[in-house]
């Protein structure tokens, strides 16, 4: 009777830890299942992490940064040689070797804390997934400035015509791998992600035919993800609702330094400038009043100083955060200026602020402009004159007494 006992003991037990454990898994489904809602109740600006694979080397990197509210959305390219002392590796070298070394999941995170974000959720593809979901979308629309004409070291053929086409799978492998003798990684960076952000929008041109439970694993089964199928199509049309029409996009910037034989992309400031772009752009597109993006705006930059390369080092600066600069100078005078000032040609306080904001410029001046003068030509919006008081990244407020 005693062993009976026991055993009906040892029954109830198990069927009890049999039930906590079923409790477990449903409760860990249901969260998975809702992973893109409960993100978005903790932060509404949609971080995802796009990489492009070949075999096992990250070919091209970016995250995409969107605001469901505003339609507006960022793309932040992160070089492959980018380098630095990562903690994934324990040593100084590109960031994408945590990629093939590491795992997508240690990268997602090795990006995160790059650009000092939270990039929760990663969507991985190579290329030849790439180019079966072009033709699934009926081609990508890309700008070519000029027609490829050219064979590769194993003679196989690079032809690309100019202007704007649309490139089915094929002539979509050609735009993704193709390199020219005098092409530079920041050129063939650029261009992949203009693949990117056509890919997206294709998505989005697409969106009544795929992005449904019906249709979507034809895209979801040539990715991988860190949500399941029913998160992702949710993902995808939040993502689809992007204006890829006002797009911004920025890149890391840096010198190239020569590190145990390789050229490695070291980041200014190490790494604290591309922090600011970053923290810029997310507060640009989150703005309720989108003006400051409404269009790009053209910039001047002049240096009132004797440092010799200030205004050209201020013009890759702010190129790296999306802003266009037409040219750079110098201020008329042998005087040098005191303080760091912008002149607005337009009447746009508020965009001039944008500007001053990212290098702590509080001084604006605004220019009357009389626009009926047909004699007076202002090709730029905004003047940037640099003062003393600029030390190459901001400008240093005077201690108050």
């Amino acid at each position: 009777m005693k062993l009976k006992r026991e055993r009906k003991g040892l029954i109830f037990i198990g069927m009890i830890a049999a039930i906590v454990v079923a409790l477990v898994v449903i409760i860990s489904i249901y969260a998975k299942q809702d992973k893109i809602q409960e993100n978005l109740q903790q932060d509404p600006v949609i971080k995802v992490l796009f990489v492009l694979k070949d075999k096992n080397q990250a070919l091209f990197t970016d995250v995409l940064i969107y605001y469901p509210v505003t339609g507006k959305g960022v793309l932040v390219n992160i070089p492959g040689n980018t380098g630095g002392l990562h903690s994934a590796l324990d040593r100084v070298d590109r960031i994408d070797a945590i990629y093939s070394e590491k795992g997508i999941e240690a990268y997602r995170q090795a990006v995160s804390n790059f650009i000092k974000v939270d990039v929760p959720f990663y969507l991985e593809t190579s290329v030849n997934n790439m180019v079966e979901m072009a033709d699934l979308l009926g081609g990508f629309e890309l700008f070519i400035s000029m027609p490829v004409d050219a064979r590769s070291s194993t003679e196989d053929k690079w032809l690309l015509p100019s202007g704007r086409v649309t490139l089915d799978g094929e002539k979509l492998r050609t735009f993704l791998t193709y390199h020219l003798d005098e092409d530079t990684e920041s050129s063939i960076q650029e261009r992949r992600q203009d693949a990117t952000v056509a890919f997206l929008s294709a998505v989005k041109s697409n969106s009544n035919i795929y992005l449904n439970k019906t249709n979507f694993n034809q895209l979801s089964s040539r990715m991988t993800s860190n949500v399941k199928d029913k998160d992702l199509l949710e993902l995808f049309q939040y993502i689809s609702e992007l204006d890829t029409e006002r797009f911004e996009a920025v890149t890391v910037t840096g010198t190239n330094t020569t590190v145990d034989g390789k050229t490695l992309l070291m980041p200014f400031r190490n790494g604290e400038y591309i922090k600011d772009v970053v923290k810029k752009s997310i507060n640009s597109i989150v703005s309720p009043s989108g003006s400051a993006n409404a269009r790009p705006y053209v910039i001047r930059i002049l240096n009132g100083t004797k440092v010799l390369g200030l205004a050209h080092n201020t013009k890759i600066l702010l190129e790296g955060a999306a802003f266009e600069v037409l040219d750079i100078g110098n201020t008329e005078g042998e005087e040098e200026v005191e303080e760091t000032y912008i002149i607005d040609h337009i009447g746009q306080p508020e965009v001039a602020m944008n500007i001053g904001d990212f290098i702590h410029c509080t001084k604006v001046e605004e220019e009357e402009v009389n626009k009926d003068d047909t004699e007076t030509e202002v090709n730029v919006d905004f003047t940037l004159v640099l003062g003393k008081n600029f030390d190459g990244r901001w400008v240093r407020q005077r201690e108050k007494k």
